[in-house]
């Protein structure tokens, strides 16, 4: 390697790194330089100069063909590579990215991938050596800690370049996979050096892994590393700059290149890169200072005085461990005596916070960016929901234009699989309307919106896309109602249309009884209760009064020899359909869906689970008499199989303890029938009625006693209520059974 070539290893994401290769450049003041990093981005690299964009930042490289092939190369403010970027701009000297293409490495095989197992930290040995725990902290110690401190830039990196050349030739042979994929990469390496050799005349810096170093410092034939990359297999990518978080720098993100503590090195390049660099004694304070805000923010007092005392104890621990500044492991000793005072917890809580951070990058409006992206930049200036890299909790009144807009972007989202926000809390109903939303940006994100790119350019066009497209793929009641569910609260009118005519050909050679029952219950809900959004009224009132017309013809058929779990769930979706059917008001439905719960009661072939809340049904809505409720139970209870008997109890009871405690009749109903049992048929029976009252809890068994307790009163049915007197009661009592479901 030529003598103009200076090879600069540093540690990415390292601030001491960062700042040492600051003063090599200013002190080399290379004509090109070189960085470690895909050549596709070449033509990216301008967009960093200037203020517009805040780092943390990554590239983001995407196959063509498949936007879920795809690679991040990050970058925060403190990072050596960026610096180096910085640098190059503000001196318009060339730069270029000499690893090899993003093309070939997405074209590798993925289980090629994930068969590597990466090496040991070749540091662990020097640390050991020096007296440290791991790497880690020795290079913290050695480099990141101390290396703003150091003014020989040149002769540090050249000490790094030897120690790694040392453990590169005392390291056990590499796995074959990783060690053709090392081979491989610096030969692109030498073979972008030697270009930029012949292009540029002057000094040329190389900003690569210090790991690189020694293998880029060997002399190696050309012909060999044409060899080595000739005909590897490429593809076609796309490049752009997308925002980055404090999160995905660190280590526990799975990041190979990962930090422990991106907070704490922000701080310290914060220290570093300031003009006038401040005293050792403010930059403890300042951060102390940081982690007393966080435990306040939290709720742990946290007095000014304490912080106060864990800098001064921060600084002690610095000088009697022999170092010119405290580290991180002072920073948290000293706060964890003097402002958590011992209590693990509280350090807990803030670590996220005040060690990791949660910064999340910003990219220029001048930056190319593919066009969901740079619509959902449009939208989130629109909506002023900023991406954050913390859990953050948003509330929407739908009623308000803001509030809809938001939901409206959000719901969009998910369906086309970007979770920005997670949908924790809706409620809807007459002067009701809002939606609570849990939002957590993470850069992941960006590859979805790539891969939704099939569907179309803006966020709209992709959402009602992808709704038709997963429609046209299923034929299941239950996930197109979903979906047109989903479209609407997503304001897509036309492609919940499109929806709507799917689910009317699927209801017709449905089958299932239960997803049928369970398909009718959220658009009624939608239609019902309104909704802040433009709804296709007519055709959605034409759908639920097909599937209702499906149901109540095929139930008592499709109810026949379930076993225990279907018939369960089928008691569940006929309490939740019987509920909607009613909220729907059409009589003509309600009439027949009443018959139809009248022969399921009657016939001996349905499942005696749906048997049961038949019955209840037909009892709660005073279909049928107090009377003929009462001699249909006992049928169903004396008829010799106590397995079947318990069953139908179950059922009978699935609707819950509360209406059992204030419906009279029914409880004397049951009541009547336990005390006619012969002592032998009581014990047999025990067991089941403990299952069916098993949804039971202890204050609603203890008032069911108390009930039993107070005896049997003269009970009047509703039909038979005595004339009243009070005549804005008799005005108001239609109206209170519709609210009960008594009536529809």
């Amino acid at each position: 390697m030529e003598d103009r070539v200076h090879l600069l290893g540093i540690r990415h994401h390292g601030p001491g790194s960062a700042v040492l290769l600051r003063r090599a450049l200013d002190a080399i003041d290379p004509a090109c330089v070189l960085i470690e990093g895909p050549p596709e981005a070449d033509d990216l690299v301008r967009y960093a100069a200037g203020s517009a964009m805040k780092p943390p930042v990554a590239l983001l490289l995407h196959a063509n063909d498949d936007p879920n092939r795809a690679i991040f190369i990050p970058f925060a403010d403190f990072s050596p590579e960026w610096q180096a970027m910085r640098w190059a701009l503000d001196r318009g000297r060339p730069i270029r990215f000499i690893d090899w293409p993003a093309g070939v490495s997405l074209a590798e095989p993925r289980e090629d991938v994930r068969k590597i197992e990466y090496r040991a930290d070749p540091l662990d040995q020097l640390a050991q050596a020096a007296g440290y725990d791991d790497g880690e902290a020795f290079w913290d110690s050695l480099i990141e800690q101390a290396g703003g401190m150091q003014e020989a830039a040149i002769s540090t990196f050249a000490a790094i370049s030897n120690a790694m050349a040392m453990m590169r030739e005392a390291e056990q042979a590499a796995p074959e996979e990783e060690r053709l994929r090392e081979v491989r990469r610096e030969a692109f390496m030498r073979l972008n050096i030697r270009d930029a050799l012949k292009t540029c005349e002057g000094n040329i810096a190389v900003v690569c892994g210090a790991w690189h170093v020694s293998a880029l410092r060997t002399p190696v034939k050309l012909a060999e590393d044409k060899a080595v990359v000739k005909d590897l297999p490429r593809l076609k990518v796309q490049a752009t700059w997308v925002p980055w978080t404090d999160s995905r720098l660190s280590t526990r993100s799975g990041y190979g290149a990962g930090v422990l503590s991106p907070g704490w090195y922000r701080h310290l390049w914060s220290l570093y890169a300031a003009p006038q660099r401040p005293e050792v004694a403010a930059f403890a304070a300042s951060w102390q200072a940081k982690t007393a805000l966080a435990l306040r923010q939290e709720g742990y007092p946290a007095p000014t005085a304490s912080a106060i005392e864990a800098a001064r104890l921060a600084l002690s621990l610095a000088a009697l461990r022999g170092l010119a500044l405290p580290s991180l492991a002072e920073m948290r000793d000293a706060s964890m005596a003097t402002l958590c005072h011992g209590d693990a917890t509280a350090m807990t809580l803030i670590h996220h916070k005040v060690y990791v951070g949660e910064h999340v990058g910003e990219i220029g409006d001048d930056v190319p960016q593919m066009p969901l992206a740079r619509d959902l930049a449009l939208w989130q200036k629109r909506t002023r929901l900023k991406p954050e890299d913390a859990e953050t909790e948003v509330r929407l009144d739908l009623r308000s234009e803001a509030g809809l807009l938001k939901s409206t972007l959000l719901h969009r989202l998910a369906l086309i699989k970007v979770p920005w926000g997670k949908l924790i809390e809706a409620g809807e109903g007459r002067g009701t309307f809002r939606e609570v939303w849990m939002l957590r940006w993470v850069p992941e994100l960006s590859v979805a919106l790539a891969e939704a790119l099939i569907y179309g350019v803006t966020i709209e066009q992709a959402a009602a896309a992808s709704t038709v497209a997963r429609a046209k793929e299923t034929t299941s009641v239950a996930t197109l109602t979903e979906l047109i569910r989903a479209a609407l609260v997503a304001d897509l009118s036309d492609a919940a249309t499109e929806c709507i005519a799917l689910l009317q050909a699927a209801a017709i050679q449905a089958s299932d009884i239960t997803d049928l029952l369970r398909a009718v219950v959220p658009l009624v809900q939608v239609l019902r209760y309104g909704s802040a959004r433009k709804l296709p009224e007519e055709a959605l009132r034409s759908l639920i009064h097909s599937l209702c017309v499906e149901v109540n013809a095929g139930s008592r058929v499709g109810s026949q020899g379930l076993d225990e779990e279907t018939s369960r769930a089928r008691v569940q979706a006929m309490l939740a359909y019987d509920h909607a059917l009613t909220l729907f008001g059409d009589s003509s439905l309600i009439d027949a869906w009443r018959m139809e719960l009248g022969r399921m009661v009657k016939d001996e072939q349905v499942a005696p689970a749906v048997a049961g809340v038949s019955l209840r049904l037909l009892h709660d809505t005073r279909s049928w008499a107090l009377s003929v409720v009462s001699d249909a139970f006992s049928q169903q209870m004396s008829g010799g199989d106590p397995k079947r008997s318990g069953i139908f109890l179950e059922g009978f009871l699935s609707s819950g303890p509360e209406v059992m405690l204030q419906d009279q009749p029914l409880l004397h109903l049951i009541d009547d029938w336990l005390c006619s049992l012969r002592e032998e048929d009581f014990v047999e029976s025990l067991p089941l009625l403990r299952r069916s009252l098993s949804a039971f809890d202890a204050i609603s068994r203890r008032r069911l006693l108390e009930k039993v307790k107070e005896g049997k009163r003269e009970t009047v049915e509703t039909e038979q209520l005595p004339d009243n007197d009070n005549l804005a009661f008799q005005q108001a009592l239609p109206l209170l059974l519709q609210i009960l479901g008594m009536e529809p």
